[in-house]
């Protein structure tokens, strides 16, 4: 996995952020397509996938990492 891939997800605990701001809420992830914007040592920040690939700019996420290689096998 690196930054620009699209991944489906579903069901996973993960921390809300409207608009990429530095606020996060607890949320579980909707079903739907991701796009990996960054990896960094603790998280997994992803945004919306809209249209083929494009990332949302309002839609914006972050999963520890440790439970996205569980869930992802990375």
């Amino acid at each position: 996995m690196q930054i620009g891939d699209v991944i489906h997800l579903d069901g996973l605990k993960a921390e809300y952020s409207l608009f990429g701001k530095d606020r996060f809420c607890a949320c579980t992830l909707p079903d739907g397509d991701y796009v990996v914007l960054d990896i960094e040592d603790d998280y997994v920040r992803l945004a919306w996938s809209e249209a083929p690939g494009f990332p949302s700019k309002k839609h914006r996420y972050r999963i520890e990492r440790q439970a996205f290689k569980m869930k992802a096998n990375i």
